[in-house]
C-alpha cells in the first residue's frame, strides 16, 4: 500500500478494514492538504485570509431523518429506540443491513485513485481519550476532522496501533433507497458493536463530527461521565460555565468571548474531575460574521481554517458571510489553538454555572431566569428552541421544537439518564441553573424583535458577576420561573416580557399556547421514565414544569392560538410551502455554485 505520511508509515495497515486502496494521503500537513484539495476538488478556493473555502454538495445540513444505529445483542438494552411519538433520533437497522452499506462504502473508497485518512484522539481528559480514524475521499473532509478532532503528535501516530472508532465516508456515493431500512439516497449508519460509521449520500463535513458525537453519547455515561451538547469557557478564578443549546442560539457566540477562557464550543463532558472538552476545534455558523461583534471567530478564520458553503466575491477572494445563496448555514472550522485566549488544554474544574439557551420565536419567555434544580432538569430535557434556517435541510425560517437535552439528534440514552445525571453533579458541587432567551423579545417573530447580543452578554456578564444572584425576581405565571427585575445593561421593561409586549391579553394567550406545547412534548419521556430514573425523581423533574392546574385555568380565561402557529405574522411555513422550500434551495444553490466557480 502506497501510504504517504509526515511521519513512518510502518505497521499502518487497513487491509483487515476491508480497505486496500491505490494510494493513501494519511495525516498530512494543512498546505499538503490544500494542495489537493484545489488540484482534485473543483469549486474549492483560498480566500483572502488564507482559508480553504469549498462546497458540500447537494447537502448543505444534517440529514437527521436518515440516521441508523444498529440494533445488535449487547447494546439493544441500553439505546433509546426510536418510537411513534417518542422523540428519539435512533432509528434501528439490523446489522446485515449495516454490513451491507459498509460494504458498499468499501467497494467505492477501494476503486478511488486515492483515499484520505486522518487518525486522531477524542476527548481532551487523557484517561478518557479515543482513538478516532476516518478514511474518506475529500481533503476537504480530512482538514475538517484534522481540525475537529484532538491532532496526535508525531510520537502519538507512530504509536497509534487500532483505532477505537472507525467512520467510513462514501458520502459521494448514494445509499441504494430500495434496500431494507433506506428512505432516501443519504445513510449515516452507526454501529455499536463494531464501533464503526458509515456515511453515503451525503458530503455534508457535519456529518462526521457529529457521529463522532453521538458515539461519545453512548461510551462516557456507559463509562460514569456525562456527555453534553455545550459550549464551556472558564473565568480567571477558575469559574467554569457551560453553555447549553441547539444550532442558531448563541452557543458558540457567547462561549467564545474574550476576557474568558474558551474550553470548547460545542461538546464537553462533565466527570469526576471536572469538564473536558471532546473536540480540538470549533464549527461556528458565520453567516452574518461581522468582526466587530464576534472578533475572535472572525480572527480564527485563516490557513488552516475551512469555510463550508459560504460565498467568495470575484477576484478580491474575500468572503460574503452575508450571503445565503447556498444555504444558511454556512459554517468555519478551525482549531481551538486559532481562538487567541483558549485554555490549552481543554480542561476544567466543576462548573459554578449551567446557562440553557433557546431562541423563543414565541417571544414570551424572559431573557433571562433563575432556575430551581427541578427546572433545571426539566427545562433540560424539554429543550426547547426555534429551529433556525438552514441547520437541517429544509429549513428557512424559524420553527418551534424541543429537543432532548438541547441535542436530541444525538442521544444514545434516554433522556432521563443524562438528566439525572447532570442534577447529581449540581447539586454535588453547588453549581447554579438559568434559562436565558436569545430570542425575541416585544412580541413573536415578525412583530417583536431578536435580543441583541449586546444585551443577552450584559447578562451572562451578571451571571458570571454574581448579580443576578443578588437582586429580587418575579414569578413568570405557568412557568413558575424566578425572572430578575434588574440587570445592568438590560432596560427593566425589557427583563418583563409582558411589559415589553404592551398587550396583555395577546401576550397571555401566547403564554398560555407555549405552555401547553411543553406539556404535550414532555409527555414522551414520561412513560418509561421510572425504568430509567426511578418514579420518584421523574415526578420531581415534573414539578419543574408548567403549573397544571394553572394551565388549565389560563387556558380557560385566555383564548390560546391554534395549532402551533406563532401568530399571524409569524406562523411557520405550511407543509406545501416546506415541500417545495429544499427545491427552491437547491436550484439557488446549483446557481451559486456555478457562480462562485466561475468567479
Amino acid at each position: 500500500m502506497n501510504v504517504e505520511t509526515p511521519t513512518t508509515s510502518e505497521g499502518f495497515q487497513m487491509a483487515h478494514l476491508g480497505l486496500n486502496p491505490k494510494k493513501v494521503f494519511r495525516n498530512l500537513p494543512v498546505a499538503r492538504l490544500y494542495e489537493l484539495a484545489l488540484k482534485h476538488e473543483p469549486g474549492t478556493i483560498i480566500t483572502s485570509t488564507g482559508a480553504l473555502a469549498t462546497v458540500s454538495g447537494a447537502k448543505t445540513g444534517r440529514s437527521p431523518r436518515d440516521k441508523r444505529v444498529v440494533r445488535e445483542q449487547g447494546t439493544e438494552k441500553e439505546v433509546w429506540w426510536a418510537a411513534p411519538n417518542s422523540g428519539s433520533p435512533n432509528h434501528e437497522m439490523d446489522e446485515r443491513s449495516f454490513l451491507l452499506n459498509r460494504e458498499t462504502a468499501l467497494g467505492y473508497l477501494n476503486s478511488l485513485p486515492h483515499v484520505f485518512v486522518f487518525d486522531g484522539f477524542a476527548n481532551w481528559s487523557p484517561e478518557s481519550r479515543i482513538k478516532v480514524r476516518v478514511i474518506t475521499e475529500r481533503a476537504y473532509h480530512a482538514l475538517f476532522m484534522s481540525n475537529m478532532l484532538i491532532r496526535p503528535t508525531p510520537a502519538e501516530l507512530d504509536d497509534f496501533g487500532e483505532p477505537e472508532f472507525v467512520i467510513y465516508n462514501a458520502g459521494a456515493f448514494p445509499a441504494n433507497r430500495y434496500a431494507n431500512y433506506m428512505t432516501s439516497s443519504t445513510s449515516v449508519a452507526i454501529s455499536l458493536k463494531h464501533r464503526e460509521m458509515v456515511i453515503l449520500g451525503t458530503e455534508y463535513a457535519g456529518e462526521m463530527k457529529k457521529g463522532v458525537f453521538s458515539y461519545m453519547h453512548y461510551l462516557m455515561p456507559k463509562r460514569g461521565i456525562l456527555s453534553l451538547h455545550s459550549g464551556c469557557n472558564v473565568g480567571h478564578d477558575g469559574d467554569v460555565t457551560l453553555f447549553f443549546g441547539l444550532s442558531g442560539t448563541g452557543k458558540t457566540t457567547l462561549s467564545t468571548e474574550p476576557h474568558r477562557p474558551l474550553i470548547g464550543d460545542d461538546e464537553h463532558c462533565w466527570g469526576d474531575g471536572g469538564v473536558f472538552n471532546i473536540e480540538g476545534g470549533c464549527y461556528a455558523k458565520c453567516i452574518g460574521l461581522q468582526a466587530n461583534s464576534e472578533p475572535e471567530i472572525f480572527k480564527a478564520i485563516r490557513f488552516g481554517a475551512v469555510l463550508e458553503n459560504v460565498m467568495v466575491k470575484g477576484p478580491s477572494r474575500q468572503v460574503h458571510y452575508a450571503s445565503s445563496a447556498l444555504t444558511e448555514n454556512t459554517r468555519a472550522s478551525y482549531p481551538i489553538t486559532y481562538i487567541d485566549n483558549a485554555r490549552i488544554p481543554c480542561v476544567g474544574p466543576h462548573p459554578r454555572n449551567v446557562v440553557l439557551l433557546c431562541c423563543d420565536a414565541f417571544g414570551v419567555l424572559p431573557p433571562v431566569s433563575r432556575l430551581t434544580l427541578e427546572q433545571a432538569m426539566y427545562h433540560f430535557i424539554s429543550g426547547y428552541t426555534s429551529k433556525v434556517a438552514g441547520t437541517e435541510m429544509g429549513i428557512t425560517e424559524p420553527e418551534a421544537t424541543f429537543s432532548a437535552c438541547y441535542g436530541g439528534a444525538f442521544l444514545m440514552w434516554h433522556p432521563m439518564k443524562y438528566a439525572a445525571m447532570l442534577a447529581e453533579r449540581m447539586s454535588k458541587h453547588g453549581t447554579k441553573a438559568w434559562l436565558v432567551n436569545t430570542g425575541w423579545t416585544g412580541g413573536s417573530y415578525g412583530v417583536g424583535r431578536r435580543m441583541s447580543l449586546r444585551k443577552t452578554r450584559a447578562i451572562i456578564d451578571a451571571i458570571h458577576s454574581g448579580e443576578l444572584s443578588r437582586v429580587e425576581t418575579a414569578a413568570l405565571p405557568l412557568f413558575g420561573l424566578q425572572v430578575p427585575v434588574s440587570c445592568h445593561g438590560v432596560p427593566h421593561e425589557e427583563l418583563q416580557p409582558h411589559k415589553a409586549w404592551g398587550n396583555e391579553d395577546a401576550y397571555n394567550s401566547t403564554l398560555t399556547h407555549l405552555a401547553r406545547l411543553f406539556v404535550n412534548s414532555f409527555k414522551q419521556y414520561l412513560e418509561d421514565a421510572h425504568e430509567h430514573v426511578g418514579s420518584e425523581l421523574a415526578e420531581r423533574i415534573l414539578t419543574g414544569g408548567p403549573d397544571g392546574a394553572q394551565l388549565e385555568a389560563y387556558e380557560a380565561k385566555h383564548e390560546p392560538l391554534s395549532g402551533s402557529k406563532l401568530g399571524t405574522t409569524g406562523a411557520p411555513k405550511t407543509a406545501a410551502a416546506k415541500a417545495e422550500g429544499p427545491a427552491m434551495a437547491a436550484a439557488a444553490g446549483v446557481l451559486a455554485l456555478a457562480q462562485l466557480v466561475a468567479a
